[in-house]
């Protein structure tokens, strides 16, 4: 494993009003291709169907509801449009500083917090369609590519383990325990379209 570092969010604003939501300290992550996840891994640490979440090439949103038996709800902690940083333009392999869509948001069901997600849509890659639907900030994305029936690839999966005591708690864990997390980039017809970051609950399969 590598370590990386990724920009999370501090989740505890969720509770309180948009405006309170600030970015929180860089946190590291080592991460490891699925290849040496899967590998590397004990199997009385981590249930079957979360490795497979982990590992899945498909629609998130569809593989939770399929787990659930009900509808996945969106929760959008933090929407803005704002130029993309060279950080994000590297891992993206795209010019800095070009309009993005990110957000931040819950996927929850029957009220408890599934997975956290963060997301960077550079908005010239994105289709009028796709873009319309992302600002309006009603469905997860993978139900948004899905109804827009084009083929959707993920690559340069990788994944980590996280420290973050408010995150954890506010998955429903408690603050020690230690959340899977895994990061990809999303492209809709070979154009790339996303720069995913997620992070599952651990009370996910209770």
């Amino acid at each position: 494993m590598t370590a990386s570092e990724i920009l999370t969010y501090d989740p505890r604003v969720a509770r309180l009003p948009v405006t309170t939501f600030s970015p929180i300290s860089v946190v590291s992550v080592s991460w490891a291709s699925p290849e040496q996840f899967l590998a590397g891994l004990d199997p009385l640490e981590i249930s079957p169907l979360l490795r497979v979440l982990l590992t899945s090439d498909g629609s998130m949103t569809t593989l939770l509801e399929a787990v659930r038996l009900a509808p996945v709800d969106l929760e959008v902690i933090r929407q803005d449009e704002e130029p993309l940083d060279d950080d994000a333009a590297l891992h993206l392999g795209v010019r800095a500083r070009q309009p993005t869509i990110t957000r931040h948001v819950w996927l929850s069901q029957a009220g408890h917090r599934l997975l956290y997600a963060s997301s960077v849509l550079p908005t010239a890659t994105l289709s009028p369609t796709l873009a319309d639907g992302v600002r309006r900030a009603l469905e997860p994305l993978g139900r948004l590519l899905d109804g827009c029936g084009r083929a959707v690839m993920r690559d340069r999966l990788r994944i980590g383990r996280l420290d973050h005591p408010a995150l954890a708690e506010a998955l429903g864990g408690a603050a020690a325990e230690r959340l899977w997390c895994r990061s990809y980039r999303l492209t809709v017809e070979q154009t790339l379209t996303a720069s995913i970051f997620e992070v599952f609950s651990p009370r996910l399969v209770d």
